[in-house]
Protein backbone atom coordinates (compact mmCIF):
# COMPACT_ATOMS: atom_id res chain seq x y z
CA UNK A 1 0.00 0.00 0.00
CA UNK A 2 0.98 3.73 -0.99
CA UNK A 3 1.92 5.81 1.66
CA UNK A 4 -0.12 9.19 1.84
CA UNK A 5 2.88 11.03 1.18
CA UNK A 6 4.32 8.79 -1.96
CA UNK A 7 -0.22 9.13 -3.29
CA UNK A 8 0.52 13.09 -3.06
CA UNK A 9 3.54 13.23 -5.05
CA UNK A 10 2.10 10.81 -7.63
CA UNK A 11 -0.88 13.25 -7.93
CA UNK A 12 1.25 16.57 -8.05
CA UNK A 13 2.16 16.84 -11.54
CA UNK A 14 -1.40 16.22 -12.82
CA UNK A 15 -2.13 18.71 -10.32
CA UNK A 16 0.53 21.06 -11.34
CA UNK A 17 -0.70 20.07 -15.55
CA UNK A 18 -4.49 21.02 -14.75
CA UNK A 19 -3.30 24.51 -12.95
CA UNK A 20 -1.29 25.22 -15.83
CA UNK A 21 -4.12 24.45 -18.38
CA UNK A 22 -6.67 26.80 -16.63
CA UNK A 23 -4.33 29.52 -16.61
CA UNK A 24 -3.71 29.49 -20.55
CA UNK A 25 -7.41 28.74 -20.88
CA UNK A 26 -8.19 32.13 -18.58
CA UNK A 27 -8.73 34.37 -21.75
CA UNK A 28 -10.61 32.19 -23.40
CA UNK A 29 -13.35 32.47 -20.36
CA UNK A 30 -12.59 35.65 -19.22
CA UNK A 31 -13.58 36.92 -23.63
CA UNK A 32 -16.54 34.66 -22.90
CA UNK A 33 -16.70 33.22 -26.06
CA UNK A 34 -15.86 29.07 -27.00
CA UNK A 35 -14.57 30.00 -30.33
CA UNK A 36 -11.22 28.86 -31.64
CA UNK A 37 -9.40 32.17 -32.74
CA UNK A 38 -7.35 30.37 -35.42
CA UNK A 39 -10.65 29.05 -37.34
CA UNK A 40 -12.17 32.59 -36.76
CA UNK A 41 -9.32 34.51 -38.31
CA UNK A 42 -9.77 32.31 -41.67
CA UNK A 43 -13.70 33.02 -41.28
CA UNK A 44 -13.28 36.50 -40.94
CA UNK A 45 -10.87 36.61 -43.87
CA UNK A 46 -13.12 34.90 -46.17
CA UNK A 47 -16.41 37.08 -45.08
CA UNK A 48 -14.97 40.00 -43.05
CA UNK A 49 -12.46 41.52 -44.35
CA UNK A 50 -13.12 42.56 -47.51
CA UNK A 51 -15.38 45.32 -46.24
CA UNK A 52 -13.17 45.51 -42.29
CA UNK A 53 -9.80 44.84 -43.88
CA UNK A 54 -7.45 42.15 -42.96
CA UNK A 55 -6.68 43.90 -39.94
CA UNK A 56 -9.77 44.65 -38.91
CA UNK A 57 -9.32 48.04 -38.43
CA UNK A 58 -12.33 48.92 -40.84
CA UNK A 59 -12.70 52.49 -42.55
CA UNK A 60 -13.60 51.37 -45.86
CA UNK A 61 -15.99 53.71 -47.61
CA UNK A 62 -19.28 51.75 -48.64
CA UNK A 63 -21.81 54.19 -50.05
CA UNK A 64 -23.04 56.50 -47.25
CA UNK A 65 -21.30 54.04 -44.92
CA UNK A 66 -17.81 53.36 -43.34
CA UNK A 67 -16.97 49.90 -42.02
CA UNK A 68 -16.51 49.40 -38.57
CA UNK A 69 -13.35 48.86 -36.60
CA UNK A 70 -13.52 45.73 -34.85
CA UNK A 71 -10.30 46.11 -33.11
CA UNK A 72 -9.70 45.52 -29.70
CA UNK A 73 -10.24 47.01 -26.64
CA UNK A 74 -12.65 49.26 -29.01
CA UNK A 75 -14.83 46.48 -30.09
CA UNK A 76 -15.69 44.75 -26.70
CA UNK A 77 -15.83 48.10 -25.19
CA UNK A 78 -18.69 49.06 -27.66
CA UNK A 79 -20.38 46.31 -27.10
CA UNK A 80 -20.63 46.31 -23.01
CA UNK A 81 -17.74 43.50 -22.66
CA UNK A 82 -20.80 40.88 -24.01
CA UNK A 83 -19.64 38.62 -26.82
CA UNK A 84 -23.24 37.85 -26.96
CA UNK A 85 -24.18 41.30 -28.39
CA UNK A 86 -21.15 40.96 -30.51
CA UNK A 87 -22.44 37.96 -32.12
CA UNK A 88 -26.09 39.49 -32.45
CA UNK A 89 -24.42 42.19 -34.84
CA UNK A 90 -22.39 39.50 -36.57
CA UNK A 91 -25.24 36.99 -37.41
CA UNK A 92 -28.43 40.12 -36.92
CA UNK A 93 -27.08 42.77 -38.19
CA UNK A 94 -28.04 44.53 -34.59
CA UNK A 95 -26.16 47.20 -32.88
CA UNK A 96 -25.11 46.93 -29.07
CA UNK A 97 -28.65 48.63 -28.01
CA UNK A 98 -30.81 46.35 -30.76
CA UNK A 99 -31.06 49.05 -33.35
CA UNK A 100 -30.24 47.82 -36.87
CA UNK A 101 -26.71 48.29 -38.21
CA UNK A 102 -26.61 49.47 -41.76
CA UNK A 103 -28.36 47.66 -44.56
CA UNK A 104 -25.10 46.88 -46.03
CA UNK A 105 -23.93 44.51 -43.29
CA UNK A 106 -24.90 41.32 -43.95
CA UNK A 107 -26.85 39.33 -41.78
CA UNK A 108 -24.88 36.60 -41.84
CA UNK A 109 -27.11 33.85 -39.74
CA UNK A 110 -29.59 34.43 -42.72
CA UNK A 111 -26.13 33.59 -44.72
CA UNK A 112 -25.64 29.91 -43.32
CA UNK A 113 -22.86 31.29 -40.78
CA UNK A 114 -23.80 29.23 -37.55
CA UNK A 115 -23.24 30.37 -33.84
CA UNK A 116 -20.19 28.56 -33.73
CA UNK A 117 -18.70 30.24 -36.11
CA UNK A 118 -19.59 33.42 -35.12
CA UNK A 119 -18.05 32.33 -32.26
CA UNK A 120 -14.82 31.61 -33.50
CA UNK A 121 -15.12 34.70 -35.38
CA UNK A 122 -15.02 36.59 -31.72
CA UNK A 123 -12.63 34.73 -30.56
CA UNK A 124 -10.32 35.74 -33.27
CA UNK A 125 -11.62 39.29 -33.14
CA UNK A 126 -10.48 39.49 -29.27
CA UNK A 127 -6.93 38.70 -30.19
CA UNK A 128 -6.71 41.25 -33.22
CA UNK A 129 -5.05 44.98 -30.65
CA UNK A 130 -5.72 48.61 -31.55
CA UNK A 131 -2.08 49.31 -33.53
CA UNK A 132 -1.84 52.35 -31.85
Amino acid sequence: MLSKSTLAAARRPALIALVAGLTFAAPAFAAGVAGDAHTGRALFLSHCAVCHKANAAGGIKLGDTTSADLQAPGLESQYHENDALIKRAILDGEDEEGGQLDKIMPRWAKKGLTDAQANDIIAYLHTVKTSD
